[in-house]
């Protein structure tokens, strides 16, 4: 792809990106906009009726014989004429509800007459009707048709909540005023984009033609044609481009320059390159010497090195590995000490408390016993209280007879009367003790049969602890055994470690070899010295050549200068 087709899609793309975005975002915004005034228009055309209603005329709103609503004498179901002229004006349909019902609207049927009789819906009635707040919905149904709708309730003579006020507008009504407004930015933002696409290309055409010739110009540099210029029309623009053109103009000219000084210097170069060739021929000789005793100091420092290198490994390596391995072991001793050590507690807790659980499921079997022979004693007691009920009653009876053969012998029989009479309130008392402890024996055995009930329920419970205390047991015996198990790998890493320790000694033997192997350099070296004394005296004659391909270079390199790296 061309620098001009990429330039215009970099440009491009966002600003179709930024228009789609632009339209979508105004959409939303547009449609909240247009919501919100709707709103508004809904809420002002309610209120108005609402006053217009409520003022008609005083007294209360009531249904008449006919089915009218009317406001005092004001017929509020037969007043269409607002409602019609706010239709027509402003296309928003107005209702009067009266509780729920419709009594009064703009809208009409398909034959043209209005649609009353029928319900509001639970929402705006619990909102508008119950709670006496306005309601404002987006989409209410009205003959099939979707509608913005607005709710306001009226009050009668005492201020109660008599029925509400309900301004609609049809939904498509609204959707055309967004789409009419949507469209008139669409086209605004199309022609926008048009104009600034067509001075895109016209702007990226020039700049990338003015390209073309500063990039021509410049592979004539590469190819070393430094004698052509650049056209005037380049050079003159005011832009980048323009400074680039001017630049490389006078690239071409300072190369020129530079190339013929180059030229020049050459020849001086030469000269002193042939006399440097004789000295290089006289130090070849001494060259060699240094050469050999060079290389014997090589094949040392190498050898050296590769010592020295295996050594400095295994000295890294074993430190890491006898520091890690003795820090990890250390830790994983420790642990594993403690780790045995709150086993074997756990493992005697565990048995205490299993201990503990047989005495209490021994205790608790004491008291279930006793608390069934408890309850044995009881119903004996409670059979007893049965006898003495019946002898209390017997001897009741027994009082009544003798009351009545007291009666028949007359005089005679008045003392005998007096001892029926304490007899029979004997047996009275005895009666209501017999049947006072009866109740007290009911609830005794009822509070012992929960009893029993309960024991049984704690000795299963206990059953079942019992149960899992020794399945505990039996784990906390394994874990003590992996315990074990790990302080005997433990040991094992002890015993890898001591190894490691006794490998060091391999690395001081590689040491001591290091330093037999200096020693031999340090002959090498001194006969190396030697040569470079001789190899000196040669320099110092090259030095003062040297000096003029110095100033040589100085100039090369002023020359140079001009140029930055």
């Amino acid at each position: 792809m061309k620098m001009r087709a990429k330039i215009i899609m970099i440009v491009l793309i966002p600003l179709l990106l930024a228009g789609t975005i632009t339209i979508i975002i105004s959409n939303v915004r547009i449609g909240n906009v247009v919501t919100e005034n709707i709103e508004n228009g809904l809420r002002g055309a309610a209120t108005a009726v609402r006053g217009t209603i409520q003022n008609a005329d005083v007294g209360d709103f009531y249904v008449s014989e006919d089915g009218n609503l009317y406001k005092g004498n004001f017929n509020v179901t037969e007043h269409t004429e607002l409602a019609d002229e706010i239709q027509k004006s402003t296309d928003m349909d107005i209702t009067v509800f009266y509780g729920d019902t419709r009594y009064m609207t703009s809208v009409c049927n398909e034959d043209g007459s209005r649609l009353v009789g029928t319900k509001a819906s639970d929402v705006v009635v619990d909102e508008v009707l119950k709670k006496g707040n306005d309601y404002f919905a987006k989409n209410v149904d009205v003959q099939g048709r979707a509608y913005f709708g607005y709710y306001v309730p009226f009050y009668g003579e005492d201020g109660t909540v008599e029925g509400m006020i309900f301004a609609g507008m049809p939904q498509a009504d609204a959707r055309a005023e967004i789409m009419k407004i949507i469209s008139t930015l669409v086209i605004i933002l199309v022609a926008m984009g048009v104009i600034c696409c067509t001075l895109l290309v016209v702007e990226v055409t020039s700049l990338t033609r003015a390209l073309h010739k500063g990039t021509g110009a410049l592979e004539e540099v590469a190819d070393g044609k430094l004698n052509g210029d650049l056209d005037d029309k380049i050079t003159q623009r005011k832009d980048e481009i323009g400074h680039i053109s001017r630049s490389i103009a006078k690239l071409k000219a300072q190369q020129a320059e530079i190339i013929r000084t180059m030229k020049e210097q050459s020849d001086a170069l030469s000269q002193s390159s042939a006399y440097l060739s004789d000295k290089t021929a006289e130090t070849t000789n001494t060259v060699a010497q240094v050469e050999k005793a060079v290389e014997e100091v090589a094949e040392g420092a190498s050898s050296q090195a590769e010592e020295t290198q295996t050594a400095t490994d295994n000295v890294i390596l074993m430190g890491d590995m006898v520091s890690d391995t003795a820090r990890e072991v250390g830790n994983m001793y420790s642990n594993a000490q403690n780790i045995h050590t709150l086993g074997q507690e756990a493992f005697d807790t565990l048995h205490e408390l299993n201990e503990i659980n047989r005495q209490a499921s021994e205790s608790i079997q004491v008291i279930y016993e006793q608390t069934n022979m408890t309850n044995e004693s009881v119903q004996k007691i409670k059979e007893a209280t049965g006898l003495i009920t019946a002898i209390a009653a017997e001897t009741n009876l027994l009082s009544l007879n003798a009351s009545i053969e007291a009666a028949r012998a007359g005089e005679q029989g008045r003392g005998f009367a007096v001892v029926a009479a304490q007899i029979q309130q004997l047996a009275d008392q005895s009666n209501a003790s017999a049947k006072h402890i009866e109740e007290i024996i009911s609830y005794l055995i009822s509070d012992s049969g929960k009893a029993v009930r309960t024991m049984e329920v704690v000795k299963d419970i206990m059953e079942k602890q019992n149960e899992n205390v020794q399945q505990t047991d039996e784990r906390f015996k394994k874990v003590i055994a992996g315990i074990e198990e790990s302080l005997q790998a433990i040991e094992r890493i002890t015993e890898k470690t001591e190894q490691l320790d006794k490998t060091r000694s391999s690395v001081i033997d590689s040491v001591q070899s290091l330093s037999a192997i200096a020693e031999e350099n340090a002959a090498s070296t001194e006969e190396t010295f030697a040569s470079i004394t001789e190899i000196s005296s040669i320099i110092e004659g090259i030095s003062s050549e040297a000096e003029g391909l110095k100033r040589i270079a100085d100039d090369i390199d002023s020359s140079m200068s001009i140029f930055e790296l």
